[in-house]
């Protein structure tokens, strides 16, 4: 760890500048002080510019981050390794599904000490029933591999609405019916009836072998989202939790070689392999809710149900 860069670490920084010298820190979650690493020479991104120190980009509480580190909704922490390309739900709500991908990766850590194979998630797709009693397919993809080198994409999404096909990149928005899909640089916001997904792409640090970007998700519930909806997925269930959930974690050696195993147990219903599905916009699963009806609920109850997860590095 970097002395001094405590308060950069705490607001969750992962590229900050102290005069011509560039660091990056990949958070992990809050508690677990990340690994900052200096590069030199200075990586070849054109947002980075020399200046005095500051953080130059930041990453909200509570997510999947990098190798992929769950942070639940309500707290709690997970690690989930998933499997090489394959794909899980990980939020399924009525009308709504979230599935993603990871892929297998070699990076090193510790000044390159330790040699780790663990997995990153590098696809996100979002399958959804728009227009009421239109009942529009709605389908968006957020791919890692369009991520060029400075971490940004002209074809970032793709998709559907109604069978219209579109795609988006930098700047990109896109309304089917009620759900929208916005993109930044490297990021995107799918938004459906009091839910939020965000996905963002980043670099895969000091990589060996495998994807060169990655994706981090964060999910976030408002108003009447969890009580009326009843989620479930790997991420999802834990919003219908009064209390933290807590699963199995991979602890990292100090040095040699290391595989990450851990697949969030302890923390989810049943085992990961029930949250596999078999395609992309896949929405039936053993505890999906996609096909399930709404709930209705008191006007009394909709104070305070906001929520947020994800899944971090």
């Amino acid at each position: 760890h970097v002395g001094g860069w405590g308060s950069l670490e705490r607001a969750g920084c992962t590229w900050a500048l102290e005069g011509t010298r560039v660091w990056h820190c990949d958070p992990l979650l809050p508690g677990l002080g990340p690994p900052c690493v200096e590069y030199d020479p200075v990586p070849s991104v054109p947002w980075i510019n020399a200046g005095s120190r500051r953080c130059l980009n930041s990453v909200d509480g509570g997510g999947i981050r990098g190798d992929p580190h769950i942070a639940f909704a309500h707290g709690g922490r997970a690690d989930f390794r998933g499997g090489e390309r394959k794909l899980f739900n990980f939020l399924s709500v009525p009308g709504l599904a979230v599935n993603v991908r990871t892929e297998e990766s070699i990076f090193k850590l510790h000044d390159a000490r330790l040699t780790v194979n663990g997995t990153y998630i590098t696809e996100l797709h979002v399958c959804a029933l728009v227009g009421g009693s239109k009942r529009k397919w709605a389908n968006a993809s957020f791919w890692a591999s369009e991520l060029n080198q400075e971490n940004w994409g002209w074809r970032l999404i793709n998709g559907t609405c109604g069978g219209q096909r579109f795609k988006l990149g930098k700047g990109g928005f896109k309304k089917c019916e009620e759900l929208a899909v916005e993109v930044d640089m490297a990021s995107a916001t799918f938004s459906l009836r009091d839910w939020t997904i965000t996905a963002r792409g980043n670099h895969v640090m000091t990589r060996v072998s495998g994807p060169k970007h990655r994706i981090d998700v964060t999910f976030t519930a408002s108003g009447e989202a969890v009580a009326r909806d009843q989620p479930h997925g790997v991420i999802g269930q834990s919003f219908r939790s009064a209390t933290p959930r807590n699963g199995k974690v991979d602890l990292y050696p100090v040095a040699g070689s290391f595989t990450t195993s851990a697949m969030a147990e302890g923390a989810i219903e049943g085992t990961a392999a029930m949250y596999e599905v078999m395609s992309p916009f896949t929405t039936s699963f053993a505890f999906s809710r996609f096909a399930a009806e709404s709930r209705e609920v008191p006007a009394l109850r909709l104070a305070n149900l906001a929520a947020e997860a994800g899944v971090v590095e």
